[in-house]
This record gives structure tokens, C-alpha cells and sequence, in this order.
């Protein structure tokens, strides 16, 4: 009994010195998008400030394609260890929910959501509509005249859903080929007349007068765009999109390593030179949660996706 006990004990031991040295290298940070784009920005940002603050080494690495659903799955068979974290956004829903990929957020290890960046519907400052409520009233009374884009299957179609929905399929439901700045280059070139995109992709172009805010898809008014109502204020409910980045681990990730992890995010997103830089160079702000109250919010969101999916026709 006694020799069983020391080994119980020393096992006991040996992993909490484990969880205690973690992490005792780089831990590589997938970014399912390209380099230079929001996600990257932000997570880089927050990166420098983890090396600052707790001397780990984020070795950030891009895998592109599939919507990031590529990069996805490299997580999704990595190593539980804490050594491989996704950053990823609500397209892990878009993607599961029009069949491009097959796994959703539970097939990780959530491990806690960290900054919001918010959407805006954008026009070209000729436009006739004051907002987005104006925009939707006249698709109703000429169904078949306005272009509203998006990337079919993508985040961005999700959020014309409502839209279109509330101008009785008055839209014309422009494709893009690609994201926020192709969207931009289409709206600029009279190709499409309205779009949801970025705001760390539309500011410039708001800045410049190159294009007009019709509203922000936040649940309240962005403070990076006070004087632009939501659309929610607009009286379209359902019409509340953000972009809001997640860390998510292989699915059985101890959950030491997991708290260890999150911990540290916690302070970093905290730490006030973090919380300027996002907002300066990603028009990013602070939204972490973790444990329980972050899965009651993705389970919110992945069930709002589901609905959408289904009221468009887009379940495969």
C-alpha cells in the first residue's frame, strides 16, 4: 500500500511540475487567414504582449484557404498538448453550417474569447439613403435594383441574410469573390451598392469620404463610429453580427493547460498599452470570456447560424 501510495504521489508530482513549466517553449498560433488581415493584426498585438508579460513566444503561423477552415483542421489534429492554438472567429459557424467544413466549435477545446471587431454596412457616399433602414425600404418598392454583396457562404452572407429578409427579397444578392476589400473595390467601382464589411477594413475608406456608414451591426453604437446608429437601433433586431476572436485547442487539451492559457490572455487583455494598440492599429476591443459564459455565447451564436443557414436555403 505504502509503495503504491509514493507512486500515486510522485506521478501526482510529476504532472503538476508539467502544467507548472507550461508552457516551456513557442506555442504555434494558427491564424486561419492571411497575413496583414484583422485576425492576424490582433493576434500578433496580443502576442507582443504576452512576451512582455510573461516571456512566451508566440510563433504565428498563416494557413490560408477554405474560408479558414484549412488552418482549422491543422488544430483539429494536432497534438493536445497546448503547444498548437487556433485563433479563430464566427466563421467556424458559416463554415459548419454550408457544409464546407465538418466540424464546429466543440469539436475543440474552447479555451476563451478575447477581443470584438465589429461589422459596417457600407455605401458609396452618392447614395441616396440616409441609413440602412432607408436602403431596405427602397429595395422593398424596387425589388430587383439594389446590389447588396456578399461572399456567398461566408460570414459576410449570414449578415445580408436579415437584410434581405426585412426588403422582402428586394435585394439582388451581389457574389463576391472574395473578402471585405473586394467587396470595397466592387462598391467604389459601381458594381455592387452595398455591403457589410470590416470596420478595421472600412475605415480608411470612411475617413477619405470614399464611402458612407449606413449602420453598425454591434448590439450598441461602436465607439470607433458613435454618430452611426445599429441596426438593431434601426428596428432590425435580428441584424447583430461582431467578429469576435476565439483561442481554441485540440479537443482533450488538460484543462490546467487550458486555465494556464487563459489566465495569462486575461491579463494581457487587461494591460492597457495591449488595449491601445488594438484599438489604434485593429479598431479591436476587449470582449473575454471563458468557461461557462463563453459556451452559453457560442452555443448562442451557433444556434443564430443554424437559423440563418435554414431561412436561406444554404444547409447542405
Amino acid at each position: 500500500m505504502g509503495k503504491k501510495f509514493l507512486a500515486i504521489l510522485l506521478l501526482t508530482l510529476i504532472v503538476t511540475i508539467g502544467f507548472a513549466a507550461y508552457p516551456a517553449g513557442p506555442i504555434k498560433v494558427v491564424v486561419p487567414y492571411a497575413a496583414g488581415g484583422a485576425s492576424d493584426v490582433q493576434v500578433r498585438i496580443i502576442g507582443k504582449y504576452v512576451k512582455q508579460l510573461f516571456g512566451w513566444d508566440f510563433a504565428v503561423v498563416n494557413i490560408t484557404g477554405g474560408g479558414g477552415s484549412t488552418g482549422a483542421r491543422e488544430v483539429l489534429k494536432a497534438k493536445p498538448d497546448g503547444y498548437t492554438v487556433l485563433w479563430y472567429h464566427q466563421s467556424i459557424f458559416s463554415n459548419y453550417h454550408v457544409g464546407t467544413a465538418e466540424f464546429n466549435y466543440y469539436d475543440f477545446t474552447p479555451v476563451c474569447i478575447v477581443t470584438r471587431g465589429n461589422r459596417v454596412v457600407v455605401a458609396r457616399p452618392d447614395s441616396p439613403w440616409k441609413d440602412l433602414k432607408d436602403a431596405i425600404e427602397d429595395a422593398k418598392r424596387n425589388p430587383g435594383k439594389i446590389r447588396l454583396g456578399a461572399e456567398i457562404g461566408a460570414t459576410s452572407h449570414f449578415q445580408v441574410i436579415p437584410m434581405h429578409l426585412a426588403a422582402n427579397s428586394g435585394f439582388i444578392i451581389a457574389a463576391s469573390s472574395g473578402g471585405d476589400m473586394d467587396r470595397i473595390t466592387k462598391i467604389l467601382g459601381g458594381h455592387m451598392d452595398l455591403s457589410p464589411i470590416a470596420l478595421s477594413a472600412a475605415v480608411p475608406f470612411l475617413k477619405s469620404g470614399e464611402l458612407k456608414a449606413l449602420a453598425v451591426l454591434s448590439p450598441e453604437r461602436d465607439p470607433f463610429l458613435p454618430d452611426v446608429p445599429t441596426a438593431k437601433e434601426l428596428g432590425l433586431e435580428e441584424l447583430v453580427f461582431t467578429q469576435d476572436q476565439i483561442f481554441l485547442m485540440p479537443k482533450g487539451t488538460p484543462q490546467e493547460i487550458v486555465k494556464t492559457f487563459a489566465d495569462a490572455i486575461k491579463r494581457v487583455i487587461q494591460f492597457k498599452d495591449c488595449v491601445d494598440e488594438l484599438a489604434e492599429k485593429a479598431f479591436a476591443i476587449p470582449f473575454y470570456l471563458d468557461g461557462e459564459e463563453m459556451l452559453k455565447f457560442l452555443k448562442w451564436e451557433d444556434e443564430r447560424f443554424d437559423r440563418f443557414a435554414k431561412a436561406a436555403g444554404l444547409k447542405k
